[in-house]
């Protein structure tokens, strides 16, 4: 089995203020050939919507070796890993036109019922014939914790609008990042490229429910990092570690 790929040119609106690739750029390019590649091995939306299931992304590392810039041809590789306790794991890794690596992640996904929004199981998918059992990032995305010592800062509230709805009828997984980099302080975000991401999903947000925004800055020897985290109605639905 071969890995996906495919090779694309950073476009003007996927840069940023420096002209480098966006870090919710580069997870809408993995989102998407993460959809392909799922079709091509037979367990993409139309299959799953099928059986009244869809997938859902739990969990994400992102690491970053080296941002590309507009204009620049990338190429993007993508394969399916198997089961991990209850996940589906998925890897990435974004190359130059020299086969350097770029950017590597790695993601793990669930299976869910449509109509009771709880888990489901398919255990085809961990079918040898589909999985490569290659790393672009070795280690499973972890569990994000913030520090015990320090207290979140309310960072404000964002109302669920249309522009954050995706297929699945939820807050697509790349807009809590941009609500995320969104308050990161603009002094930190515009100098400071953004070096790893962590993100959990820990509930599902819909259309018109209200977000509570909070985060926390710490400066270390290793440099900065932020832990933001969305509340809806008291209890926690996602939350992002950016290192930067």
């Amino acid at each position: 089995m071969e890995r996906y790929s495919k090779e694309s040119v950073v476009t003007c609106y996927e840069a940023d203020a420096n002209e480098l690739l966006r870090p919710t750029a580069m997870l809408d390019m993995m989102q998407e050939a993460a959809n392909v590649d799922a079709t091509r091995l037979g367990f993409g939306f139309d299959n799953m919507i099928a059986t009244n299931t869809a997938w859902v992304l739990s969990r994400l590392h992102m690491r970053v070796n080296s941002y590309p810039k507009w204009r620049d041809t990338v190429r993007l590789f993508t394969w399916h890993k198997g089961a991990f306790k209850l996940f589906f794991l998925r890897d990435f890794s974004l190359k130059d036109t020299e086969g350097n690596s770029l950017i590597d992640a790695t993601t793990s996904w669930l299976i869910i019922d449509l109509n009771t929004r709880r888990l489901s199981r398919n255990a085809e998918l961990a079918d040898e014939n589909t999985c490569i059992k290659e790393d672009a990032i070795s280690e499973p995305a972890d569990k994000v914790t913030a520090p015990q010592d320090t207290e979140f800062e309310f960072a404000g509230t964002h109302k669920v609008v249309w522009s954050d709805i995706d297929t699945n009828n939820h807050v697509n997984n790349v807009k809590y990042v941009v609500w995320a980099l969104d308050i990161v302080d603009y002094e930190d975000s515009s100098k400071k490229p953004l070096k790893e991401l962590f993100i959990n999903f820990d509930n599902e947000v819909l259309a018109g429910q209200e977000v509570e925004l909070y985060k926390i800055r710490q400066e270390t020897e290793d440099g900065l990092t932020y832990y933001v985290q969305g509340k809806v109605e008291g209890k926690q639905s996602f939350i992002i570690k950016l290192i930067f």
